[in-house]
C-alpha cells in the first residue's frame, strides 16, 4: 500500500526533514499571498470610495468585497504548497492531486453532481429539526445579493479545493511521508488533519467540533480510497456552496461565518451525509474501476518531469451545518 495516496511523498528523493522545510515554505508564501490579496482588497475598496479601506467593516467576510478577500487569501494555500512540493521535494506537483499525478476533472465532474444532491437533500432535512422553519430572514438588497452570490459562486470552489489540497493533500502526505509502514502512516496523518482541520476554525463548542473532525475524517478516507482529492473537493465545495447561497439569500452570511455551536441533530444529519455520500464514492470507484495506486516505474519527478524510482506498484481496479456555519 506505500504506493496510495497518503505516501505519494515518499519516494527516493525522500528525506526527513523536508516535510518540515516544505510546510515552513508553504506556510511563509500563504502569508504573503494573503498579504497580496489584502493589499489588493483594500486598494479595490479605496478604488471605490470606501474612507478607511483597512477596516474590519470594509473587510468584513459579509461583504461582496470582503468575503472574496477571504475565499482567495485561502485560495493562496494551493500555490503554496505546490511551490513546497517542487522546491523542496523536487517531485511532480500533480501528486498532491491524484495517483496519476493530475486532477482528474472527468472524475471530479461525475461526483459532483452526487456531492451537490446529497447535500440539499440533508440540508432540506435540516428544516424538519424542530423547531422549523427558516428563522429570521432579513434579506440584503437586491444588487448586494447577486454581488454577494456572484462571490460565492467564482471564489467558494478555489477556497474549498485549496483547503483540500493543503489537509488532505500536501499535510497528509507530508505525515504519511514519515511512516515506514503506510497503513500507520495512513491513519496517522488521517488522524493529525483531521484534528488541525477542526481546530483551524477556531472556537466551536464540542458538536461543530466533532462535526468538521468528521468532515476531516470521512475527507481522508475518501482521497486514500479513490487515490485522489476530486471526491474531498466535490463534497467541500458543494457543502461550502448550499451554506454560503442559503446564508447570502436569508441575511446570515455573518451569522454563518462566526458560528461556534451546532446543535446535535444537525451534526447527526451532517454525519450522515458524509457517509452516505463516501459509500456512494467506493461504490462507484469499484464500477468505474479507478486507479487508486502509482502506475508502476513512475515515483518521482524533478520539476515535473516523470522518473523512475522506488515506492511504485501495479493500478488497482477498481459538514459541518450547512444552514448556521462556514464548514471549511
Amino acid at each position: 500500500m506505500s504506493d496510495r495516496y497518503p505516501q505519494l511523498l515518499r519516494t527516493e528523493r525522500h528525506r526527513w526533514w523536508k516535510p518540515l522545510l516544505g510546510l515552513a515554505v508553504a506556510a511563509l508564501t500563504l502569508i504573503l499571498g494573503s498579504i497580496a490579496v489584502v493589499l489588493a482588497a483594500a486598494a479595490i475598496a479605496a478604488l471605490v470610495g470606501v474612507d478607511n479601506p483597512f477596516s474590519d467593516e470594509a473587510m468584513s467576510a459579509d461583504t461582496p468585497l470582503g468575503l472574496a478577500g477571504t475565499n482567495l487569501s485561502i485560495a493562496m494555500i494551493i500555490p503554496a504548497v505546490l511551490l513546497a512540493v517542487v522546491a523542496i521535494h523536487r517531485t511532480r506537483v500533480g501528486w498532491l492531486s491524484s495517483v496519476e499525478a493530475r486532477l482528474r476533472w472527468a472524475l471530479l465532474g461525475r461526483i459532483f453532481p452526487l456531492a451537490l444532491v446529497l447535500v440539499v437533500l440533508f440540508f432540506a432535512a435540516t428544516f424538519l429539526v424542530p423547531p422549523a422553519g427558516f428563522g429570521d430572514i432579513d434579506a440584503p438588497p437586491g444588487s448586494r445579493l447577486v454581488a454577494l452570490l456572484a462571490v460565492i459562486l467564482l471564489t467558494t470552489p478555489l477556497q474549498a479545493a485549496a483547503e483540500e489540497y493543503g489537509f488532505r493533500g500536501y499535510l497528509t502526505q507530508s505525515i504519511g511521508s514519515w511512516f515506514g509502514r503506510a497503513e500507520v502512516g495512513t491513519v496517522v496523518a488521517a488522524a493529525v488533519t483531521g484534528l488541525l482541520f477542526a481546530l483551524a476554525h477556531g472556537v466551536q463548542d464540542a458538536w461543530l467540533f466533532g462535526d468538521r473532525l468528521a468532515f476531516g475524517l470521512v475527507a481522508s478516507w475518501l482521497a486514500w480510497r479513490t487515490g485522489g482529492l476530486e471526491a474531498p473537493i466535490a463534497l467541500h465545495i458543494a457543502n461550502n456552496l448550499v451554506s454560503l447561497v442559503y446564508s447570502a439569500a436569508t441575511g446570515s452570511l455573518e451569522e454563518s461565518l462566526s458560528a461556534t455551536d451546532l446543535d446535535w441533530p444537525y451534526a447527526v444529519l451532517d454525519l450522515a451525509m458524509m457517509v452516505v455520500f463516501a459509500l456512494v464514492v467506493a461504490r462507484l470507484a469499484d464500477r468505474w474501476h479507478l486507479r487508486v495506486r502509482r502506475a508502476a516505474g513512475v515515483a518521482g519527478a524533478a520539476y515535473g518531469v516523470g522518473a523512475p524510482g522506488a515506492l511504485s506498484g501495479p493500478p488497482a481496479v477498481g459538514y459541518p451545518d450547512v444552514r448556521s456555519d462556514y464548514p471549511s
